[in-house]
């Protein structure tokens, strides 16, 4: 066994039946177990993920860098459906932000506050949360007919540590800034979600479900863990 390099804290409950581990985006790393698991069967599993843990641990580190390097100023650049955008603020009589010849513009009223960076990411905030919503609507109908299943709700909000969740009474949550990935990650998540209304796990039945859908989805994944960390604002 070779020592391990970060800490971790064990979580045991007695509803839960299998091992999980969590990265949160302030580098917590927390391990679920059932309450009768034993500590040494609880280190091997940390031990086989230890390398998958590392990188996240690294791609946290990166992106906090980058959220803290970002002004909220002209020429900056931002993803949306996986093209990058450049930053354009302008005063005056305030609008919707619009994507205009390769630019995000932000008109903000010229009095006051408003070109603060704190109130730009908030504008651009709301507005990828939006756009995200209304995307969203429009893929979910289309892979549920094709999967025969029916969510009882689909809202979009800030997740701190994954993409999407789907509970077990059908509300299904997807993050925000999905919306800054290729189309064809975002329909990956959905797909990812919408295929836990039928296997609350991921079992090989579901992934063969998801692979029914999206033959791909491995390259979809594969995108998303090596440019994740660059969904962010």
């Amino acid at each position: 066994m070779r020592e391990l390099d970060f800490n971790y804290l064990v979580r045991k409950s007695e509803r839960r039946r299998t091992l999980t581990i969590t990265v949160h985006p302030d580098n917590r790393v927390v391990v679920s177990a059932p309450t009768t698991y034993p500590r040494k069967k609880i280190l091997q599993f940390v031990e086989k993920k230890s390398d998958w843990v590392r990188k996240v641990l690294q791609a946290n580190l990166q992106k906090a860098r980058q959220s803290q390097g970002r002004k909220f100023q002209t020429g900056e650049k931002f993803l949306y459906l996986g093209r990058e955008y450049v930053l354009r603020l302008e005063l005056g009589t305030p609008s919707p932000i619009v994507l205009e010849n390769g630019h995000i513009l932000v008109r903000l009223p010229a009095a006051g506050q408003a070109a603060e960076p704190s109130a730009v990411r908030k504008h651009l905030l709301n507005w990828y949360m939006a756009r995200a919503l209304v995307k969203v609507k429009e893929k979910v109908p289309v892979y549920s007919d094709l999967l025969g299943v029916k969510p009882r709700l689909v809202i979009i909000k800030s997740l701190k540590s994954r993409w999407g969740s789907c509970s077990v009474h059908g509300r299904i949550s997807l993050a925000w800034n999905i919306i800054m990935a290729p189309e064809e990650v975002l329909d990956y998540l959905i797909v990812h979600e919408l295929c836990h209304l039928v296997h609350h796990d991921h079992s090989s039945a579901y992934w063969r479900l998801v692979e029914s859908v999206l033959p791909n989805h491995r390259e979809r994944r594969l995108w998303l863990r090596n440019h994740g960390e660059c969904l962010t604002l």
